[in-house]
This record gives C-alpha cells, structure tokens and sequence, in this order.
C-alpha cells in the first residue's frame, strides 16, 4: 500500500471512531492527492462537543483532528483571518461522514464563494493587525541599539512571519496550506516584498542587521499599503513604527 493508500485507509478507519460527529473531512495534502510520506492527516469533525484540535499517532503517520460546531466551520468564509485557508481546503475536500448534508453544502459554498463579501472586512483586519505588530518594529530597533542580537532577530522572525497573513487578507490571496501561505503572498505581492522576506527569513544570505532591516522595510511595505484603512489613533502608531 502507497503512503497515499495508507493515509486514506488511516482517515476512514479514525472516521468510524467518530461517534459523536455528524461529518467528518478529510481536507489538505492527502486529499488533493499532494501529499508525502511524511504528511500529516487533516481531519474536520462537525460536532457540537468537545472543541478544538487534537493530534494523534496513528501507524506511524500523524493524524490531526479539529473539531468545530457547524456554525463555526461556516463562520470560516466570513472571517478574513480564515477564508484565505478555509475555502480551499473545503472545495478539495473529501466528505468521510455527512449526516444531513452539512458539509456538503459548505463544499458547495466554498466552490462558489469570492473575496467580493468580505473584501472591506479583509482591509480594515489586515491594517487593525499593523497596529499590533508596531510593537515588534519598535523592538527591532530597540534590541538593535542594545546590542542584543538574539531578541533582534526573533522579533525579525515574528514580524515577517506574521505579516503575511493579513498581506494575504488583503491581496485576497488563497492558500491551499500554510506551506503555500510565503510563496503565494510573495508572488501576489511582488519581487521587493520577496526578496525582503527571504532576507528576513534566513531564506537568503544576510547578515544580522541586514537581516533585521528587511524585516523593517517588510512593514513599511504593508504600512504604506494598509495605513488608510485605520481611523486616527491607528495611522499613528503605524505611521510612527514605519518611520522609525
């Protein structure tokens, strides 16, 4: 049996286990076929107890189970910091489980949906998380000026990690995974956000402050995008953090 066969096999059988929800799917790699070996094996549960995400060792493969109220797995197209993930993994979806169609209905939704309801939502989300995230620019110069190289460099990691999602928001970028996240927002948003981010990120060779300077021009980069979705005492923390 291939690893695929395997992971497909592993997904019905822990399905069975399931008493409690009225769906189950199988969502990621291992559905749209892109998986590896090495794959873990992404299962939604609608189910209205127990909550939240669970990982299993099943036969030498790990099985991840997330369970969430139907509502909740519907609220996901409507909230800007889950559709870009959400809708994707829904329209390849593989329905294990669906006692009244729940879940075929949001695959039928996920295949129909479009950024266009919840684009002003995607804007005002992306700039409101600059806001937050001033915080780490100021640290950056901060742990830069102490001479602290490792608290620099982890707030360099944090920023351009956490960027990219409210960039994708804002693109209306989608991602299949979390591993397609960097890359799709990095062609989305052009080659000087690239070529930052992989400075940032290690991905390139730089020094420290180098390093750290990307990272700076990657919010400066989201700032100047975003700034004028933000009311008053918004614009001036971002616009603070970005001339520093």
């Amino acid at each position: 049996m291939d690893h695929r066969a395997h992971a497909l096999d592993i997904a019905r059988r822990f399905t069975a286990g399931l008493d409690d929800a009225a769906g189950v799917a199988l969502v990621g790699s291992v559905a749209r076929g892109t998986d590896h070996p090495h794959s873990d094996i992404d299962l939604i549960a609608a189910a209205d107890t127990r909550p939240g995400t669970t990982v299993h060792h099943v036969e030498g493969r790990m099985v991840t189970l997330t369970r969430k109220t139907p509502a909740d797995l519907a609220a996901a197209f409507t909230h800007p910091w889950e559709a870009g993930a959400a809708v994707p993994a829904w329209r390849s979806a593989l329905i294990l489980r669906d006692s009244g169609e729940a879940l075929a209905g949001l695959q039928a939704r996920a295949r129909d949906w479009t950024w266009d309801a919840i684009a002003d939502a995607c804007d005002r989300w992306a700039a409101a998380e600059l806001v937050g995230l001033a915080e780490e620019v100021h640290k950056i110069h901060g742990m830069l000026a102490l001479a602290r190289p490792r608290a620099a460099a982890a707030n360099r990691l944090l920023l351009a990690l956490s960027l990219a999602a409210p960039l994708a928001a804002a693109g209306r970028v989608s991602y299949e995974s979390e591993n397609d996240l960097w890359d799709n927002v990095a062609a989305a948003e052009g080659p000087a956000w690239a070529r930052a981010w992989d400075l940032a990120a290690g991905v390139a060779p730089a020094g420290h402050e180098a390093g750290c300077r990307a990272a700076l021009d990657l919010y400066r980069h989201a700032a100047d995008r975003l700034i004028d979705h933000l009311d008053a005492n918004g614009r001036a923390v971002v616009d603070t953090a970005r001339r520093l």
